[in-house]
């Protein structure tokens, strides 16, 4: 990875570190989350739209006789109920999740600061007429001032919050505290609020009505007077991508233009058609629609085919496939907001150059009389292919044109695909190193990685999804071996079975996550019956090829030991391939709290007594231990690898484990060692059994065979027993 990074030109890598930043600028991330919170509104919306209007003759005929006349009424009242309330719903989400942040004065406030971001919401788009209040809230209308207002707002109020000027003096006795801290907050609420009640205000007095009133033909403005050529297409499409890239609505918000340039443009093309004249224009509505929006703004459907050409990110790919039938219709809502494409650094650029790029080649054509001019104006739900069939007069010229767009789109979106995977892969990995620190920091009964917040909560639950996935499929899990060697004739004497999970998008998950996550959903016995069966038909294989007395140790979590069934299993697997039990070595962790009951002491008492070994793992890292060596006969304990750190105090607690093991006649193998020095130092500790990188680390059963066989043969075929 690391000489793969400096390969990378210094541009590119510029790029990966200001697009990483980005996606964890606090603002942005949380209006991504307030978009993908929109996203069941955004799903039923979509439904809606296509049945109101979906392009196959009959269809509309066909629900009537089924539900009669007023199945329309009922479904444009779900759409508007979905859609209509899309910008209020990411307001509040917006607001908490910046709100919520762990460094924000109003963390332990969410629900005032959500209400703040609502009223100066409210009173910037709230029209007077009521009736008109369920397009100022509407998805496609309001959701520019939403996204604004909720992060000025909230940003507002929390700026506000930490001025003491602006707080309550309460002081500190009496009354409820939770109730007595919102109260000090009253005046900073207030004040917000009123900061954009003066902006309304400002608007009004300028002769808008509303912010988006004055944004849009603020705008439309300069490309009113450029008349309808190439300057105004690109303009136009570049404007209203840029829009889309943070969320708003580009061509409502620029449909003015539309208004005044490029319906009239259409219409004068379809007069002119039915008079057989020659067609005035290139660029109307009907030209976008068809060659430039193919499956929404950004050509969204080449985006689609692009991740599922490029892209390994399973999740990605299933978003994409979900979005597919509303794309082919036209409705790209589901992909904007649930990739998110809406501020994501990753598909900023070729989503404003896919557009272009797309604008530019139709007009040359068209231009060239390669493709016939739009002159009839397609239902805007009319797949693709067959809208530009319709708009060229039945052309099929226009259809290839738009098979050549659809196609530079994929070429252009392709790579970026790939570079958001990467992007994804990174954030995902220092997600994952968070997520090893609180997998590894508690006890198992105290995990709890599934209710952490944030992306490395959202990690955990991915994970833990894909986890289920993986056991279910046997897909990404398998094992690695490392060798535990005796130092003073240099023959391996056991083999440690290690836990490996390949992820297809965030590579290898540490094994202390996957157990830790297999724990929570339930499924840890499922995942340690799969280590158990994976090694012992290892192990069975190597029967005759490696010495008789080589051992392989096998982690066991506690809460398989629980299992009434565990023991009868794990002898079930050492039968079935042929084993002696006394060729298995069951590990238990020290650093785990084991559990007291009787299952556990039985189940291990059962295995020991028909031949199987039983280790202690981590020994040295607390005090758990010491009573199973009373209760459980115990064959060997394995030194933790933070004792190989030299240290006067580390060597008398290894000097006395050493002793103590002696006299039980216990085995002892330090784990970890890594260096000469470490190795000389254990050895005059009378440490002689040793695994760590110094000797070999973790590989294929192949490599470890290789190993195991050459050490053999090194020492003469000898082995030696534990």
């Amino acid at each position: 990875m690391t000489s793969e990074r400096f390969r990378r030109p210094h541009l590119i890598r510029a790029l990966e570190s200001a697009a990483s930043a980005a996606m964890s600028y606090p603002p942005l991330v949380a209006v991504q989350h307030g978009l993908i919170a929109v996203m069941p509104l955004v799903l039923l919306g979509a439904v809606g739209l296509l049945l109101l209007d979906f392009p196959v003759p009959g269809f509309r005929a066909a629900l009537n006789a089924l539900f009669g006349p007023g199945w329309r009424p009922f479904v444009a009242q779900l759409v508007f109920g979905s859609f209509g309330i899309g910008s209020l719903v990411v307001v509040c989400s917006v607001a908490v999740k910046l709100a919520g942040r762990p460094d924000s004065p109003l963390n332990a406030e969410t629900p005032t600061a959500v209400g703040i971001a609502l009223a100066s919401f409210f009173v910037v788009v709230a029209p007077a007429e009521t009736s008109e209040w369920r397009y100022a809230f509407h998805l496609g209308h309001g959701l520019f001032v939403a996204l604004a207002s909720a992060v000025a707002a909230t940003r507002l109020f929390e700026t506000f919050a930490r001025l003491r000027w602006l707080r309550l003096p309460l002081g500190g006795t009496g009354g409820d505290i939770e109730i007595r801290r919102s109260l000090t907050l009253v005046p900073a609420g207030i004040a917000t609020v009123l900061t954009f009640a003066a902006l309304r205000l400002l608007c009004e007095v300028n002769g808008a009505g509303d912010l988006q009133t004055v944004v849009s033909l603020a705008l439309a403005a300069p490309f009113l007077h450029l008349g309808a050529g190439l300057g105004l297409g690109l303009g136009y499409i570049l404007v209203s991508q840029a829009l889309w890239l943070i969320g708003v609505h580009g061509p409502n918000l620029l449909y003015p233009i539309e208004e005044r340039i490029l319906i009239p443009s259409g219409l004068a093309n379809a007069s002119a058609a039915s008079w057989g004249d020659p067609i005035p224009h290139v660029l109307t509505k009907t030209f976008f629609d068809v060659f430039v929006r193919i499956g929404g703004s950004g050509s969204t459907l080449a985006l689609v085919f692009a991740v599922f050409l490029a892209s390994r990110d399973r999740g990605l790919r299933r978003i994409c496939a979900i979005a597919l039938l509303p794309a082919l219709c036209n409705v790209n809502e589901p992909l904007l907001f649930g990739i998110p494409l809406v501020l994501n650094p990753a598909f900023a650029l070729p989503f404003v150059a896919v557009p272009l790029v797309q604008t530019g080649l139709a007009w040359g054509a068209t231009l060239l009389g390669w493709v016939p001019a739009t002159t009839v104006a397609a239902v805007w739900t009319t797949p693709p292919l067959l809208n530009a069939w319709v708009a060229t007069g039945h052309s099929f010229a226009g259809p290839a044109m738009q098979l050549v767009n659809l196609a530079v789109g994929v070429a252009v979106y392709v790579p970026f695909v790939r570079w958001s995977d990467r992007l994804r892969g990174d954030q995902g990995r220092r997600a994952m190193s968070q997520l090893l620190v609180a997998a590894e920091s508690h006890a198992a009964p105290e995990r709890a990685l599934l209710h952490l917040g944030g992306r490395v909560g959202a990690l955990a639950a991915t994970l833990a999804a894909d986890l289920e996935t993986a056991l279910a499929r046997r897909e990404g899990l398998f094992l690695e071996y490392q060798p535990q060697v005796d130092a003073g004739t240099g023959a391996a004497i056991g083999v440690e079975a290690l836990l490996r999970w390949s992820h297809p998008v965030f590579g290898r998950v540490p094994p202390p996550i996957a157990v830790a996550l297999a724990e929570e959903i339930g499924r840890v016995d499922a995942l340690g019956a799969f280590v158990v069966a994976e090694a012992c038909r290892q192990r069975g294989l190597w029967r005759g090829r490696v010495p008789d007395a080589l051992a392989m140790s096998i982690n066991v979590a506690p809460r398989q030991l629980l299992a009434h069934d565990f023991a009868a299993g794990v002898l079930g697997c050492i039968a079935a391939n042929g084993l002696e039990p006394r060729q298995i070595e069951l590990e238990i962790t020290e650093s785990t709290v084991l559990s007291p009951q009787r299952e556990t002491f039985d189940a291990l008492q059962l295995l020991r007594s028909r031949g199987a070994r039983i280790a202690i793992d981590d020994f040295g890292m607390g005090h758990t231990s010491l009573r199973y060596l009373h209760v459980v006969p115990i064959d060997t304990l394995k030194i933790d690898r933070s004792l190989t750190v030299a240290s006067d105090v580390n060597d008398h607690i290894v000097h006395s484990i050493v002793d103590l093991t002696r006299s039980l006649g216990i085995a002892t193998v330090v784990e970890g060692v890594e260096t000469p020095a470490q190795l000389d130092r254990f050895l005059g500790l009378g440490c002689r059994i040793v695994q760590g990188y110094l000797y070999c680390p973790p590989v294929s059963a192949d490599a470890c065979l290789a190993f195991v066989a050459a050490a053999q043969a090194d020492d003469g075929g000898r082995g030696s027993p534990l």
